[in-house]
């Protein structure tokens, strides 16, 4: 990813993710409540990320429709994400995959370490393919 385009996408984390001033009210959580999420993925070779807005579904992510269903099924949860349970080979290629932002205004950190890509895929379907 090109460094102006990540830089942009932390930067709007980091916006979404401020703290509300007094003078504005906090947004009620619920389904109307912007999320976002800055997704990466390490496989060794480089970094990829993305970002994926829910409330409405966008972002940079190339299927936010599907991805913000799957991380709101698990209400924000990655941890809980097991999406296919079919079985992968046993190639080690591991790949780390991340999430860090907000959903309905509570914070997200997610890191995992998958033994390969294969792995990582059934686990959170096409959360982490970018």
């Amino acid at each position: 990813m090109p460094f102006a385009r990540r830089t942009a996408a932390l930067a709007l984390v980091a916006a979404l993710g401020a703290p509300a001033s007094p003078a504005h009210a906090a947004p009620h959580p619920g389904p109307q409540t912007p999320s976002v999420l800055l997704l990466t993925v390490d496989d060794g070779a480089g970094v990829r990320a993305t970002v994926l807005t829910c409330g409405p579904a966008g972002g940079l992510h190339p299927d936010p429709i599907t991805a913000c269903r799957l991380v709101a099924r698990v209400d924000g949860d990655l941890d809980a994400l097991d999406v296919d349970g079919a079985p992968c080979t046993s190639q080690y290629a591991p790949v780390v995959a991340r999430a860090t932002g907000f959903w309905q205004n509570r914070p997200v950190s997610y890191t995992r370490t998958f033994t390969n890509p294969c792995l990582m895929q059934r686990t959170t379907a096409s959360l982490f393919t970018f």
